[in-house]
């Protein structure tokens, strides 16, 4: 008899807050789009499929942005456009639609739809497009397309008057639009009572995280950064404030008690980051289970997870259990994820055939359940524990079609059982002990996302800063509990994850100065609650866009294409961007320095590359040029992102896609690569393209084979890219350029 195999899927449903506290105007749409894509839907689909139980982490600050939506006629600056006038419209506002009314993702969300994608083409088919080259009508159907593409599909099956809007095409009215927004409140009013709902017949589990999703072991104590990365540097001040993270699970669990009726017996930690301070303070507040990383695990044990070429676990014995963390006598139960399976939903699945991909991690589960056959213990569980938002849109049908090939597989299969949580951990009488747990996030088993890069750390500066002032104000003034809640309450919000992630290296989410903005706002908030002055220095982005030319080119340049530099003045004439290297990151990005010049014949460019990088590693560069004044076939990037950021330069359409493959320490012959119909590219086989690599990368790529002429200009961007999965875009707001000389 085949022993029984517990599987846990525990969705994360968490944004940041976007709203100007003090205004209520939402600067960012994230929610509301997110609500209509992902939140209702992922729970719908388990109608068909009542064998299955899930387990779905809902963070407070999210529930209350969709009940602002749901209830209070929230707008975000997107849908008060989408609900205006269009010959009401300014010139600021027609850019701001040009600019991101096309933040989705290419393939799955705008191609499918005729209207919008030539809308798209129109819009991205050369950078010299203008507010005055589209219609008010075609105003209207860019507002109008932008909020349909990101409905789920399943919506399209239950609401009539949705399906209607769809086939309709084009020639929006305002009251189509008012429609469209209409009908994105009921979805998002229903979310919240659907969850209760499934929650109260038991198909699932519901968990929480802190309030406004900070990393508890940074508020706890900033230096335990160093832990898990000796060499870090730390900000200025320490951060050391686990009241206030006592303060986000207090209220996190509260506000679970109001909505649900009952405390939640599972926390998700932000960012799957423990310590063992994190630990004890979660058991002392009553939590009974919490999720992390399979990393922090192996930490923790001293042992790698060692996986075949498939990635296969050669013994998951360890990563298959339930375990109880007994940190000082303070207990709590933890499972930890298998990260390949977050890894393969997340960034690869979506590219495969959903039957093939379905039955590709179908089969995985049952490679460990045959594993396991043989172990003393009943009860083993595979932990599949991921974002449960940003995955889908790189899928067809926004995954509806991958999950229910699964969901199928695994219901159809007795010695499964697809469970919660808590269920699996009630029948787990025999947990193993965990004396002490390894402080770490889910990225590289530590906390350099976070902290440590100049940027983030000026950011919890400011953070320790403006509370130090809160602070001192409360004692030196009498304001009311309202003020100094209210005070208090940008704080938490500040203490957020999202904010640290975007700050710096290596991360960009395509809004960054968006991000800047609300924590800062954030921040100010605090003195503008008080009545104080705001300190100067807050008016001052912290952002940092990297990616634009350190210098121009300033002449012609003829390298000898040896892979080597030669000389001090073989490049001197050349552009060349420096790319920047916060301490911990020199490992991590695959490209340190850019340059490129030009004589007559050829554009060249010269690489360097951080050579640990790509010693085990497959990654590819990539270079995409648009020739101005070209009328010839144009197509987009074919690289997949990593979730729904859409960088400028993402967005425009090339002539020419040139890749250079980078596998294992060596470099590959690059692939030149024209636009054809449909989108698509084909390979250009007889190329003159020339490469060399020992100490750089050296290319030189002939202006014949870009078809340009002398006297006319090439735009061009670069990007990395690790297994075809976007790591960087370089630069990532606008096009570099050369001109071919016409003589010299």
């Amino acid at each position: 008899m085949i022993k029984k195999l517990s599987v846990a899927f525990i969705w994360h449903m968490h944004q940041p807050v976007y709203t100007n506290t003090l205004t209520g105007e939402y600067l960012m749409p994230w929610v509301r789009l997110h609500a209509i894509k992902d939140y209702l839907d992922m729970l719908l689909i388990l109608e068909e499929f009542p064998n299955i139980k899930q387990t779905f982490n809902l963070v407070p600050s999210l529930i209350d942005q969709l009940y602002d939506y749901g209830h209070n006629n929230a707008h975000d600056s997107h849908s008060r456009l989408t609900v205006t006038d269009v010959a009401k419209l300014s010139s600021e506002d027609k850019e701001f639609i040009l600019k991101h009314f096309f933040d989705a993702n290419y393939a799955n969300m705008i191609s499918p739809y005729e209207p919008y994608r030539k809308l798209y083409e129109k819009r991205y088919q050369n950078d010299q497009v203008t507010v005055d080259n589209f219609s008010d009508q075609e105003y209207s159907d860019i507002l109008a397309w932008f909020n349909l593409a990101w409905f789920d599909p399943y919506w399209r099956t239950k609401v009539p008057e949705l399906d209607n809007l769809y086939n309709k095409g084009c020639d929006y009215t305002l009251e189509d639009r008012k429609l469209i927004i209409e009908l994105q409140r009921r979805i998002i009013k229903d979310i919240v009572p659907k969850y209760k709902e499934f929650l109260q017949k038991g198909q699932i589990e519901i968990s929480t995280s802190p309030y406004y999703h900070p990393i508890i072991p940074l508020v706890v104590d900033s230096g335990c950064a160093k832990r898990s990365s000796h060499d870090i540097q730390l900000p200025a001040s320490s951060f050391e404030y686990a009241d206030d993270v006592k303060v986000q699970i207090k209220s996190g669990i509260n506000k679970f008690k109001e909505i649900f009726g009952v405390a939640p017996n599972g926390i998700w930690p932000s960012e799957h980051c423990v310590s063992p301070e994190t630990l004890e303070l979660l058991s002392d507040l009553g939590v009974k289970w919490i999720i992390s990383d399979e990393g922090n695990l192996a930490k923790t044990l001293g042992k790698e997870f060692v996986r075949d070429f498939y990635g296969n676990l050669q013994d998951p014995y360890d990563l298959c259990q339930a375990y109880q963390a007994n940190i000082n006598d303070k207990k709590i139960f933890t499972l930890f994820r298998n990260s390949v399976f977050a890894d393969l939903i997340g960034f690869e699945y979506g590219d495969q055939d959903s039957e093939i991909a379905a039955n590709d991690l179908y089969e995985r589960i049952k490679t460990i359940q045959a594993k396991l056959q043989a172990t003393p213990e009943e009860n083993h569980i595979v932990t599949i524990a991921m974002d449960g938002e940003n995955s889908w849109e790189s899928y067809k049908e926004d995954g509806g079609l991958f999950l229910r090939n699964l969901y199928k597989l695994l219901s159809e299969d007795e010695t499964l059982d697809i469970t919660t949580v808590s269920n699996f951990l009630e029948r787990a009488n025999k947990p193993k002990t965990l004396n002490t747990i390894h402080s770490g996030s889910w990225i590289n088993r530590n906390f350099n996302l976070w902290i440590g890069d100049p940027t983030k750390n000026i950011a919890w500066d400011y953070l320790h800063q403006t509370r130090e002032d809160l602070v001192n104000f409360i004692k030196e003034n009498k304001y009311s509990k309202e003020v100094i809640n209210k005070a208090w309450k940008e704080i938490y919000i500040a203490e957020g994850s999202d904010w640290f992630w975007w700050y710096g290296e290596p991360n960009d989410s395509g809004h960054d100065d968006m991000f800047d903005l609300l924590f800062r706002v954030h921040l100010k908030n605090v003195y503008k609650i008080l009545d104080e002055p705001v300190p100067d220095y807050l008016d001052t982005p912290l952002a940092l866009f990297a990616g634009t030319p350190s210098r121009c080119p300033d002449g012609i340049v003829r390298p000898f294409i040896n892979g080597m530099i030669d000389s001090d003045d073989e490049w001197a004439k050349a552009g060349y961007i420096e790319l920047p290297q916060g301490p911990m990151y020199q490992s991590d990005r695959l490209l340190r320095r850019i340059f490129f010049g030009y004589d007559s014949d050829n554009i060249y460019f010269r690489f360097d590359i951080n050579q640990d990088r790509i010693l085990n590693l497959t990654n590819e560069i990539y270079v995409y040029f648009y020739i101005l004044d070209r009328f010839g076939l144009l197509s987009p990037m074919r690289i997949r992102n990593k979730g729904n950021a859409i960088f400028p330069t993402q967005r425009y359409t090339y002539a020419y896609e040139l890749e250079i493959p980078v596998c294992q320490g060596k470099v590959f012959s690059p692939v030149l690569s024209e636009a054809m119909e449909g989108s698509l590219w084909k390979i250009k086989s007889l190329h003159g393209v020339g490469y060399n690599y020992k100490s750089v990368l050296e290319l030189s790529v002939p202006f014949a084979d870009l078809d340009l002429p002398k006297g006319h200009e090439v735009h061009f961007i670069v990007v990395t890219s690790k297994t075809q999965i976007l790591q960087e875009i370089i630069p990532q707001n606008k096009l570099l350029s050369v001109v071919r000389p016409d003589c010299i």
